[in-house]
């Protein structure tokens, strides 16, 4: 996938998360969204980049990563489903705070183990990204 590719992509994405808060969507669907997206976008990414041989070559921390992922996207719908915040809610949606804890935790797997140096600044942008959010969610 070329850079443009991607590039598109994200623009497509933030442009649907536009529409949905013009559209009045709740906090806690936009948040839904917005981490199956992003994480559905960052594994396919990381797939179609790395291509595995097999899945019992990956690591342990790509597991660990992948279980956390799986955790965040359970969390996200199973929070706007069963625990709905009301539409004029300005504080934070909860899945985001959780994500900032697993994207925190993703970080810290992606430094640890002998190719943390390969994977340094993906990590450090998982760290600014967590941060940005975080800080606009107080």
């Amino acid at each position: 996938m070329s850079k443009l590719s991607m590039v598109f992509l994200a623009a497509w994405a933030a442009a649907g998360m536009v529409l949905l808060v013009r559209a009045g969507a709740s906090p806690s669907l936009r948040a839904a969204i917005r981490t199956t997206l992003v994480l559905g976008l960052a594994w396919g990414l990381a797939y179609f980049k790395e291509r595995p041989v097999s899945m019992a070559a990956l690591p342990w921390r790509v597991w660990a990563m992948l279980a956390l992922s799986i955790l965040a996207i359970g969390v996200a719908w199973w929070l706007h489903c069963f625990k709905p915040e009301p539409v004029e809610s300005l504080g934070a949606a909860r899945a985001d705070r959780i994500n900032v804890c697993i994207a925190a935790a993703i970080a810290l797997l992606l430094l640890l183990g002998p190719l943390g140096g390969r994977y340094g600044v993906a990590a450090l942008m998982v760290v600014a990204g967590t941060a940005i959010l975080a800080w606009n969610r107080r």
